[in-house]
């Protein structure tokens, strides 16, 4: 049975339509049609080879593509729970191989990713268990299937087909599966709709009721994803997991628009599209990013920025991917030991990016803050790599891949990274040891745990992982905000702020107050570092690359400095964090209320005088 071609547009069906059997959609009758079609592929043809970014993009995806040219076909190995490495590996080389094939022509890349394609269709299963793993190696054969079409031989197509609707479709036909329904979706949702969609839309014409309900869920479900990005586009999970369901996020929008004319509301809500111009915001002048939760530091190269520049009319958003692509090949990028660029969606940044020249960078914005599930505040002094970047972080523990760093800081001034969090652990190496990750075990593991992240702490308690800590005050004009962090240590204390305040542009100020805190308990202020650290009576002096940054301390009570060696956290299953330190800052409660302020100033290596300034009830704030 094949389903009627006449028409682009389809009937977007609610959840309730979706249990009364779903129309056959009407979807695009030839081949390609997924994110791209014909037209689309003879005008990027005609560009990539004219000097510009698309050009260095181009000769990127070739080398890469050449480097694994000749390797053997992933075969399937599921490490610990997951498959997840060999899914992403071949949706590289498929991606890749299409794509090369649809701009030169040449066979030789038709003939090796439908060599991997069909290794992948080979194996037992695409591990549903841990359904990313299918849905990214449905995603890899859906898209090398409608862009190959029309050289895949007719029994490739049958069975690549057949393994779509085994290892994909049959096992995601289910509203029963975890991560659809949820009251506070993930990732989970967009990766895994993005690719049972493209994989129904890729056979739509074979399996009708398939494509049908496939699209009927994502139209159905992903709205509800909209909420991890509001109120003004901070995602709930950071950058690293912004880059993995928008990605797939926008997959979904492409192919659904190429194959059926609309994408529906999947791209219309306004914090969604505001999102990737956040993440630059959280970019520091060194490069990295604002990594809490389970981000990495390191920023790399991301092709979803090209989707953004363009659907915003914001062609400055790119200028960091630009500036990578500008870097070859000369680093780790395309790699010495020929190895090949890692980013396995390198072939999207081609579909989405503009031809002509870089655009010029336009300057961030000195002072921004978002409210919601992780409310944030950014401040910036100067311009270059050189220039001051703070920022603090509110929100709670228990959200997805969150961690207890509510009240943590970031601080960036004289091209020093000051301050250090170390972002997302091994979760194989940890499950491996028998850790409950995503239960009772997670806030005993260092780096997702408080005694890892600078906050406060409270004769060295937990933080309440399910109370959030608010933003109660922010200026632009005066670079400063204060956090309600009280909910956190609820039993512990009746009242604690913390405040942030760019100084100078070479300078900061913390200030904590907290109030109802039982006498003789001991109050920990925490700066995680990997500079080297110096220690006196009045404060503290970091070294590193080169630059020094002073610490000073004044409290309302007497208090010890201490610098702990946090190299080797305390659990075995722990990775060791080379260079880390702990600099803690104690004060013993004694009376109703204390403050305690810091102040941190680069290149001084002795504390000025200096006193606690005013009250934080007393900082002005731009909030209603």
């Amino acid at each position: 049975m094949r389903i009627s071609l006449s028409g682009l547009v389809f009937a977007f069906l609610t959840p309730l339509a979706i249990m009364a059997a779903p129309t056959p959609p009407q979807v695009r009758p030839d081949h390609p049609r997924l994110l791209a079609t014909t037209a689309d592929f003879e005008r990027i043809r005609g560009s990539v080879t004219q000097p510009g970014p698309l050009n260095d993009a181009f000769i990127l995806l070739r080398e890469t593509a050449e480097r694994e040219y000749a390797a053997p076909p992933f075969e399937r190995e599921v490490i610990g729970r997951r498959m997840l490495a060999v899914s992403r590996n071949a949706l590289r080389r498929i991606l890749n191989g299409a794509l090369l094939y649809r701009l030169t022509g040449e066979t030789k890349w038709a003939s090796r990713a439908e060599q991997e394609m069909l290794a992948l269709a080979s194996f037992s299963d695409w591990n549903p268990s841990h359904f990313l793993d299918t849905a990214e190696a449905a995603t890899a054969v859906a898209i090398g299937y409608d862009w190959l079409y029309d050289t895949l031989p007719p029994e490739s197509r049958r069975v690549l087909r057949e393994a779509l609707v085994k290892h994909a479709l049959q096992p995601g036909d289910s509203d029963q599966l975890w991560w659809r329904g949820r009251s506070s979706p993930n990732n989970w949702l967009q990766v895994c709709e993005a690719g049972l969609t493209l994989a129904a839309l890729a056979i739509a014409e074979d399996e009708p009721e398939f494509a049908a309900r496939a699209l009927a869920r994502a139209h159905g479900n992903v709205p509800a994803i909209f909420g991890t990005y509001e109120p003004a586009g901070a995602y709930v999970e950071g950058t690293m997991y912004w880059e993995y369901g928008t990605t797939y996020h926008l997959m979904l929008v492409e192919a659904l628009r190429s194959a059926t004319g609309s994408s529906g509301v999947l791209t219309g809500n306004p914090a969604f599209l505001q999102s990737a111009a956040i993440v630059n915001l959280l970019t520091g002048p060194s490069g990295d990013f604002f990594n809490y939760g389970d981000s990495v530091r390191q920023r790399r190269f991301m092709p979803a920025m090209y989707w953004f520049a363009r659907e915003t009319r914001r062609p400055d958003i790119v200028a960091t991917e630009h500036a990578t692509l500008r870097t070859l090949p000369n680093d780790s990028i395309v790699r010495s030991d020929n190895t090949p660029f890692p980013n396995r969606f390198l072939a999207l940044a081609l579909l989405w990016m503009p031809t002509g020249p870089a655009p010029v960078p336009v300057a961030p914005p000195a002072s921004w803050s978002t409210q919601g599930p992780s409310p944030l505040v950014i401040f910036r002094r100067g311009s270059g790599p050189d220039s001051l970047y703070a920022g603090m972080k509110g929100g709670r523990a228990r959200i997805s891949h969150g961690h207890m760093d509510a009240g943590s800081f970031i601080l960036e001034a004289g091209g020093v990274r000051w301050t250090t969090d170390l972002g997302m652990p091994s979760y194989h190496e940890l499950e491996k040891a028998g850790v409950d990750l995503f239960g009772k075990d997670r806030w005993a593991v260092y780096a997702l745990g408080p005694h890892s992240h600078s906050i406060p702490l409270i004769d060295d308690a937990r933080p309440d992982e399910e109370a959030t800590a608010t933003l109660k005050a922010f200026s632009a004009a005066d670079q400063s905000a204060v956090l309600d962090l009280g909910p956190l240590y609820a039993k512990q204390a009746t009242r604690l702020r913390r405040g942030l305040r760019v100084a100078s542009p070479t300078a900061i100020l913390l200030r904590d107050e907290f109030e109802g805190v039982t006498p003789g308990a001991r109050y920990r202020f925490s700066w995680m570092t990997h500079a080297a650290v110096e220690t006196d009576a009045t404060g503290v002096t970091l070294r590193k690359g080169g630059r020094t940054l002073r610490l000073a301390v004044v409290a309302d009570a007497p208090f010890e400095i201490v610098n702990e060696d946090a190299s080797q956290p305390p659990a075995s299953y722990d990775a060791r964090q080379s260079g880390l330190r702990r600099v803690s800052i104690l004060v013993t409660a004694g009376k109703p209320a204390h403050v305690l302020e810091l102040r941190a100033t680069l290149d001084e290596t002795a504390s000025k005088p200096f006193s606690p300034g005013p009250s934080l009830s007393t900082w002005s704030s731009d909030l209603p």
